[in-house]
């Protein structure tokens, strides 16, 4: 398959681009470490958001895959009796330094970025992890080069699945919604996608629960062919 017409490229970064439990699972131990000091409560908040403590791990259904960081904030905040705000800020600092020095690509991703810039593609990320962190990350992978834009949960435009992030790349990118692809690997990025009225690959070996979007790829390196570049 041949996707014609596309002006537009927005990612999603984690489990698209970067390696998520690679990542995630030991840079969310050691922010439960420095955040939670009782080991009762630790092991209690690890099981509420799907973090194995010992392995460094996620759950396959752990919310730190798709959620906001404040979402999972939130969570934490309920487990440990806090306050919201306090807890929020406090993982987001948190999350922002050790995710950034975990951070892990997946194979394949430079080169692909590399392509697009070169065929003329404008390219976003779109991700429900903040805009600060994210350009950490990418500017650690040596990515920051290839990106247009790049918005967060707290961009203004809300988190996914709102399609605030996509409606606000096309505005950046001077396209119709038409013209715009969402690659993604979970339910919440194709939720944006279809609310947004765009296209929407999907990355990944098994994509429970993830229907009616326009292609399905194993690796994100094979986003090039349906690209033609």
């Amino acid at each position: 398959m041949l996707l014609k017409d596309v002006n537009a490229v927005v990612f999603d970064k984690d489990g698209t681009l970067v390696d998520v439990q690679r990542t995630w699972g030991p840079a969310m131990v050691r922010t439960l470490d420095d955040l939670v000091g009782d080991l009762g409560d630790r092991e209690r908040v690890a099981a509420a958001i799907g973090v194995d403590l010992t392995a460094g791990t996620l759950a396959t259904n752990s919310p730190v895959i798709a959620e906001s960081n404040a979402e999972i904030a939130a969570r934490i905040a309920v487990e440990l009796d806090r306050s919201m705000v306090e807890t929020a800020l406090q993982l987001e600092e948190l999350v922002t330094v050790h995710v950034g020095d975990a951070v892990q690509a997946l194979p394949g991703v430079g080169r692909l970025l590399s392509a697009m810039k070169d065929h003329g593609f404008w390219v976003g990320l779109a991700t429900n992890d903040s805009g600060e962190s994210a350009v950490k990350q990418l500017s650690k992978l040596g990515w920051r080069k290839y990106f247009d834009s790049v918005l967060g949960y707290d961009s203004g435009f809300g988190a996914k699945p709102n399609p605030g992030m996509l409606m606000a790349s096309a505005q950046r990118a001077g396209c119709s919604m038409d013209r715009v692809l969402m690659v993604g690997d979970t339910a919440t990025d194709v939720g944006a996608a279809k609310s947004a009225g765009c296209r929407v690959v999907v990355v990944g070996e098994h994509p429970c629960g993830i229907s009616d979007v326009t292609a399905e790829i194993t690796q994100i390196s094979h986003l090039s062919d349906l690209l033609g570049i």
